[in-house]
């Protein structure tokens, strides 16, 4: 089955577990957003307790994607602060880690990580993105799609060499999409997944994403139409090719207050809650 259409679940309603996909790092604690039954690959969020450390030379059997959610995590000696990010292909070396006061991750993994100690093996340059600042980078409107409403920006942070697949931050200023307006919704060739760092994303069809929400956008399927009130930032990442949209004909009112009706499968339905709303006084 690969993995299955998630739209949408709040992470923070996810209860931790220890240890690490596939057992990796027994000593830290991790939530599974989403996992395929097929490859092994997964989506998780791993938290690094503070003086956490691996001072033996290791390297992963497969890909690790990682964006710094809080905290800072030291990898061969360079600094991943919040929001920095990482692209470590299979085989790359990692001489030391260590988290001083913590840190939590989102962490993709492209595969079952296996550890090989010792003598490592090589890996791919050109897949390596060693290290992305985004807070030293410009928003740039124009790389967004010109169908998509004003207002837009992304800071792109890779994009694969062999599949075009990418990754990037996608923001959005508030009050984008003013009541009464309609849109149509649209859908996708590829994988989306998606998850907010910041802001609210709402869904007409499915509720309020609120910071924590997590999708995993499943090709072929529409959804939307979608703005937000608060604004946002997102971290995006396409499987199986570059982003491309297709958007309905038929535009559909849009509410600012839609019902919570998210699209799970059976293991994170328990999750499935809004995330209580919390006044900024």
């Amino acid at each position: 089955m690969a993995r299955p259409h998630i739209m949408f679940v709040q992470a923070q309603m996810i209860p931790w577990s220890s240890g690490c996909h596939g057992s990796l790092y027994s000593d830290v604690h991790s939530k599974s957003l989403s996992q395929d039954d097929v490859d092994g690959s997964a989506t998780t969020i791993v938290r690094y307790p503070a003086n956490w450390g691996r001072q033996e030379s290791h390297s992963l059997s497969c890909h690790e994607e990682f964006l710094v959610l809080d905290g800072a995590i030291s990898v061969n000696g360079r600094l991943y602060e919040k929001h920095t990010y990482g692209f470590l292909p299979a085989g790359y070396p990692r001489e030391q880690l260590q988290s001083a006061h913590g840190a939590v991750l989102l962490t993709m993994f492209y595969g079952v990580p296996k550890v090989t100690s010792g003598s490592i093996g090589s890996f791919d340059e050109k897949l390596l993105v060693e290290y992305v600042n985004p807070l030293e980078m410009d928003w740039d409107p124009g790389l967004v799609d010109p169908q998509l409403s004003k207002g837009v920006a992304i800071k792109p942070l890779r994009t694969d060499p062999y599949t075009g697949e990418t990754s990037f931050l996608y923001c959005s200023p508030p009050h984008r999409v003013p009541p009464g307006m309609s849109k149509p919704q649209w859908t996708h060739p590829m994988v989306e997944e998606l998850y907010t760092l910041e802001g609210d994303y709402v869904w007409g069809d499915l509720g309020r994403m609120q910071r924590g929400g997590y999708c995993w956008w499943r090709e072929d399927i529409y959804h939307g139409p979608s703005g937000t009130d608060t604004g946002y930032n997102l971290f995006v990442r396409t499987v199986n090719g570059p982003l491309v949209n297709t958007f309905d004909t038929v535009k559909k009112p849009f509410s600012w207050n839609p019902e919570h009706k998210p699209i799970l499968p059976p293991e994170l339905r328990p999750y499935g809650q809004p995330l209580p709303f919390a006044p900024n006084y």
